[in-house]
């Protein structure tokens, strides 16, 4: 195995850091969804129907871009480690390896999508509270 074939195979493993860093901080944030949740359910905050359903599409949302974000990193892993167990042994181990590149890449960007989509229902729902703040206020 020469120099190249190392680098093809490890390449992709510098995505890991990144994807990982998504991962913390969608967790944080959907951890902090759940905990405003339980504390609607116990009764200690009151909101409108409409509140719920946005947070309840915001709890599906997280969901599915964590679920994609730790599928993008099992297929950079899984092409990784294929490639590099067949890049000495077939001449189509690249091609291989990218193919699970590209595809986690693809799942990546699906859950940033996502990502983007719940950011823009959160400001809708700050949006909703603030204007429901005002309105008890005058």
């Amino acid at each position: 195995m020469n120099l190249t074939e190392i680098g093809i195979i490890f390449a992709p493993l510098t995505f890991l850091p990144g994807l990982g860093m998504l991962i913390m901080s969608t967790s944080r944030r959907y951890i902090e969804l759940i905990r405003q949740l339980q504390r609607i359910f116990d009764g200690d905050l009151n909101y409108s129907e409409s509140f719920m359903n946005c947070q309840h599409q915001r709890l599906g949302m997280f969901k599915w871009a964590l679920s994609l974000l730790y599928i993008s990193i099992g297929l950079i892993l899984l092409g990784s480690l294929l490639g590099g167990l067949t890049i000495s042994f077939h001449p189509l181990a690249e091609y291989l390896l990218f193919s699970f590149l590209i595809l986690a890449v693809l799942v990546a960007v699906t859950a940033m999508f996502i990502l983007v989509r719940e950011s823009f229902v959160s400001a809708s729902l700050i949006n909703e509270q603030f204007d429901q703040h005002l309105k008890e206020k005058s």
